[in-house]
This record gives C-alpha cells, structure tokens and sequence, in this order.
C-alpha cells in the first residue's frame, strides 16, 4: 500500500510539473505565441515572463516540500492560473477549455496525492 502510494503521489507530481514547466517553457522559447494567446483571453501579457517564472518556483516549492505554507500557496496559485484559463476559454467559447479541464483534474489528482501521501507517518 506504502509503495503504490508512493507511485501515484509521484506520478501525479511529475505530470503536474510538466504540464506547468512545458506551459513556462513554451513562454520563453516562443513568447510572440504566448503573447497573441494571452492577447486573446483578454489577460495582459506583460503577465507572461513573471508567470512562466512563478511557474517554476511553484514546482520547485511543492517538490521541495521544505515549507508547508509555501506548498500551499503554490497549489493555490497554480488553482488560480487554471481556473483563469478556464474561464477565459469559456468566455471565447474555444474548444482549449477540455486542455483547462484537464489540468484541474491533474491539479486535483497531485493535491489529493500530496495530501494522502503526507499524512502517512513515514514517507520515504
């Protein structure tokens, strides 16, 4: 039980990161891309450079796990972004919210993980 535990909490946290560190990745190495998306979901796109690096220190923090309060702050920070671009999708009635969606259900798989896999009294 520890073991598949284990696996899914870190399944879970690896797709997450990805899913966040390629959407900061992609914002750096094509910002023109990221600009004209974000111009079209009415988000400023000034946004883009402190986000894609605010992307990072929230993946960084959460697999770090050295603060409980920070951990939090990143899960509910990355919540925020994906319920942004949720709701921008919708509002452009874009057939990009399934890829919005998507990330809420791998938000929510990572936080349930993170949650059960830190409650048990040993987690190596």
């Amino acid at each position: 039980m520890k073991n598949t535990t284990r696996n899914l909490y870190w399944t879970a946290t690896v797709l997450f990161g990805l899913l966040f560190i390629g959407s900061a990745i992609l914002g750096v190495v094509d910002p023109q891309a990221s600009y004209d998306e974000y111009r079209h979901l009415e988000f400023p796109a000034w946004i883009l450079y402190p986000l894609s690096l605010l992307k990072v220190l929230g993946i960084v923090a959460i697999v770090w796990n050295g603060s409980k309060t920070l951990k939090n702050f990143a899960f509910a920070g990355f919540l925020y972004d994906l319920l942004l671009a949720l709701g921008g999708h919708i509002a452009q009635q874009e057939i990009k919210v399934l890829l919005a969606v998507f990330g809420l259900v791998l938000w929510a798989f990572a936080f349930v993980m993170d949650r059960i896999y830190f409650a048990q009294p040993r987690h190596l």
